[in-house]
């Protein structure tokens, strides 16, 4: 574990799937002071929520006196001001931040890429070190690559495996037409197979009611209106074989998936080729498919998971990543 003893960490971040909660603990065990702000203004509020996505003036004006109200409450001085993402935050928060901060050191972390997140080209350079976890972005811009987390508490892999492949994710054509070719593919080897895909309730009404895309069809029986809770999606994750991801092709970036097949020790069928030149990487555990062409061998599902060796194990867990990030400030 990091060394943080009396540090004072600003931390700044969208609330999100509690991982807000997570890395404040973590942080707080290594001895950090932490003040745990939400940058997802949009969420506090409806009236927030029109105004973010409808006018810039009164936004900026919003997030402006949003992130006042949060520095007219802090008296202590920060060691590191540390952002993850960093959404809606304009030039002059940051010049406030750092006019108020001026000691401080200014971290930032992105964990989506450039392609879905342009603003970040403007935002990062003000920081004085930006990481990100796409490893394209960090080669075409110079800034550090580090690939997400899992949380090693929730990863207790069973003996016990129920499921030989899972797939969970949220809605899109692309993802419906892998699970169909998944489920197939299933039947075809007599594999058990969760299916789990979120789809909002209009949005189905629309695609499988009105308009009766055969997808939805075919894919029935794993569409839901509901997201799978996290401790029932940690249950199902320590009793399966096989990770099933799919990659957008503007992703380079590994996905939380990914990550979290290591934390739990599962095998991984995945079409992001960027994870052939990662440290966990190894044709026991991982299987690149063709998303035009599906298949995976009988036997990458049948043969044991090989082991990683600790060291690569733990530099993806959330005590990895924070070191990474944060390790070094207990040199100052």
């Amino acid at each position: 574990m990091i060394k943080l003893e009396n540090k004072k960490i600003l931390l700044i971040m969208p609330y999100f799937y509690n991982y807000e909660k997570d890395i404040k603990r973590k942080l707080e065990e290594a001895g950090a002071e932490v003040f745990l702000v939400d940058s997802n203004l949009h969420a506090h509020s409806l009236y927030n929520k029109l105004v973010m996505f409808y006018t810039k003036g009164l936004r900026d004006r919003l997030v402006f006196d949003y992130y006042e109200g949060v520095i007219s409450k802090l008296t202590e001085d920060i060691d590191t001001v540390f952002v993850i993402k960093g959404q809606w935050m304009t030039d002059r928060v940051i010049e406030r931040l750092r006019e108020r901060f001026r000691a401080a050191i200014f971290k930032i972390y992105q964990w989506d890429s450039v392609s879905t997140f342009p603003d970040q080209t403007r935002l990062n350079p003000q920081f004085d070190e930006i990481y990100t976890f796409d490893p394209v972005d960090s080669e075409k811009y110079g800034w550090n690559y580090r690939p997400l987390f899992f949380k090693k508490e929730e990863c207790q892999s069973s003996e016990d495996k129920r499921y030989d492949l899972i797939f969970l994710c949220s809605m899109h054509t692309r993802r419906m037409q892998i699970l169909i070719k998944l489920k197939e593919l299933a039947e075809r080897y007599g594999k058990n197979l969760f299916g789990y895909i979120y789809v909002p309730k209009l949005q189905y009404i629309k695609e499988a009611v009105l308009k009766r895309n055969p997808l939805y069809k075919g894919a029935r029986e794993a569409l839901h209106f509901d997201s799978l809770p996290m401790e029932k999606t940690n249950d199902i994750y320590n009793h399966t074989r096989c990770f099933v991801d799919y990659t957008f092709p503007q992703q380079n970036g590994l996905s939380m998936r990914t990550i979290e097949s290591v934390g739990h020790r599962c095998k991984l069928i995945t079409n992001n080729r960027h994870i052939l030149d990662t440290d966990f990487y190894c044709k026991e555990n991982v299987y690149i498919y063709d998303p035009e062409d599906f298949s995976v061998p009988k036997e990458f599902i049948e043969e044991p998971y090989k082991e990683i060796p600790e060291e690569v194990y733990e530099r993806y867990s959330l005590d990895g990543f924070l070191k990474d990030i944060l390790g070094n400030d207990d040199l100052k």
